[in-house]
């Protein structure tokens, strides 16, 4: 195929572009010193870089933005792949705790606590704290467990997998999401105005 065949087959998006896609992208990119090891480190599958890629060229229409005027098609895209990979870190820091993996927005910025007492707000970062980790248990144990291991027990993956029979990876998986949806309980939360002295939403 030449060039324009190829684009052409990407661009609509059938079985015959992306099957290219995932031999000349995908497969190399995942496999590459750049970013083997960022993917396994941060959980991101073949599949799941396939998927954003594809969402991103076909569903949001990026492909159009290619310049077919003889570059490098894979190469191009490539560099989306290799943007997915580095932007997954759930970690941008290197360091978490119990409290930090809820504190901290998906940008790692923090959440705002509308107090200026620096003791309040440790006591309060405390409970907030405590009811996102409650409503973590309350929806899986087990990502309870793997948080609570790995932030306060300081246990590694490997450590944490042969207590509940898994490999490494799976293990990641689920600090990955657990670190997720602390987040995300303590945004529900943040949305609600608590009373922390009656220990009651208003």
């Amino acid at each position: 195929m030449t060039p324009e065949e190829i684009y052409e087959a990407v661009k609509a998006g059938g079985d015959v572009g992306w099957k290219m896609v995932w031999e000349n992208v995908i497969v190399p990119e995942v496999n590459s010193l750049r970013s083997a090891e960022l993917a396994r480190r941060y959980c991101i599958t073949d599949g799941d870089l396939m998927g954003m890629l594809y969402e991103d060229m076909i569903g949001n229409r990026k492909i159009e933005q290619f310049r077919n005027d003889g570059g490098n098609l894979w190469g191009w895209m490539r560099q989306y792949v290799r943007g997915y990979v580095t932007r997954a870190n759930p970690n941008p820091h290197d360091e978490f705790s119990l409290e930090g993996t809820a504190e901290q927005n998906e940008h790692g910025e923090p959440m705002a606590i509308p107090v200026d007492d620096h003791g309040v707000v440790r006591n309060e970062v405390w409970d907030m704290t405590y009811r996102c980790f409650k409503d973590l248990w309350n929806d899986d144990p087990r990502k309870a467990y793997v948080l609570f291991l790995k932030t306060r027990m300081h246990l590694s993956s490997a450590e944490v997998a042969e207590m509940f029979d898994l490999t490494e990876g799976n293990v990641d998986q689920i600090f990955s999401r657990s670190v997720k949806q602390m987040r995300e309980n303590w945004v529900k939360h943040e949305t609600n105005t608590f009373d922390f002295k009656r220990n009651e939403y208003a």
